[in-house]
């Protein structure tokens, strides 16, 4: 425990100026950039658990992420944004050859890699234009998953009786679940509304039922994660974060929720 709060108090040393300052330098940019390459060595070591493949191919997988993370970071800024999928269909032709061509290679080895790939690049890079377009909006994000999952976890540990996944996590309760959902979504709605999220004219029942898709959404990132973990037979993806797990256990439910409100916010047409 003690070594927990320790490492916990030096994320937020680190990661408050980051997420508050990023836009300078390209600081936090950068910073997603190396978030999703490292996640990706997470997802390789622990799919190397069923299936040790070349090491190359890791490093393969890691360098593609980054392209792809890259591309889609920089793509209106550096005008390359028409890059985005040409990029996609190459890792996809890659991979593919690879298939083809490496008989130790197979079809659930294939649909690893993707899966590194696709989910570490879109997951960061995702939570890396919301903060281009404002800080406001990974705040948002940030309450939303964050209070959900420190109220799971508070309130399940003290109240939950009923299971929620007990096959995928078995800690995780109902009970748990809603409190987290209530105090998630009323954390982000209140920010939502008073913190200039959004326009003014923009209708506070909305706000209130977006906080709740993301609450509700990001809960399922963390189950996601916490799937792949006991599949693979792991407590955490890495132990780059003492007491905290790796870049994946920590950042699970909020890339994850990242990328549902970049959806939302584009169909809006906030950005």
């Amino acid at each position: 425990m003690k070594t927990r709060t320790i490492t916990g108090f030096i994320m937020a040393i680190v990661m408050i100026p980051i997420l508050i300052w990023g836009d300078h330098l390209e600081i936090f940019n950068v910073f997603c950039l190396l978030l999703a390459m490292g996640a990706a060595w997470e997802f390789r070591k622990m799919f190397r658990i069923a299936k040790t493949l070349p090491l190359w191919l890791d490093i393969l997988t890691i360098v593609l992420t980054g392209l792809l993370c890259f591309t889609i970071i920089y793509g209106q800024k550096l005008g390359i944004q028409t890059l985005i999928l040409p990029i996609m269909i190459l890792i996809f032709i890659v991979v593919g050859i690879i298939l083809v061509f490496l008989t130790q290679f197979d079809g659930a080895d294939f649909g690893s890699i993707l899966t590194t790939i696709i989910y570490s690049s879109f997951g960061f890079s995702a939570l890396a234009l919301l903060r281009m377009n404002g800080l406001k909006y990974v705040v948002f994000i940030l309450l939303a998953a964050m209070i959900t999952d420190l109220f799971a976890y508070l309130l399940g540990m003290k109240y939950g009786k009923h299971k929620l996944i007990p096959t995928v996590s078995p800690k995780k309760s109902v009970e748990g679940a809603i409190a987290g959902l209530v105090f998630g979504t009323l954390a982000a709605s209140l920010y939502g509304i008073f913190g200039g999220v959004f326009a003014a004219d923009f209708p506070i029942y909305w706000i209130i039922l977006i906080a709740l898709v993301l609450s509700c959404l990001s809960q399922v990132g963390d189950l996601l994660a916490s799937k792949f973990k006991r599949t693979y037979g792991i407590k955490d993806y890495s132990h780059l974060f003492p007491g905290h797990g790796g870049i994946m256990d920590r950042f699970d439910s909020t890339i994850f929720t990242a990328m549902i409100f970049f959806v939302i916010l584009s169909f809006i047409g906030v950005i």
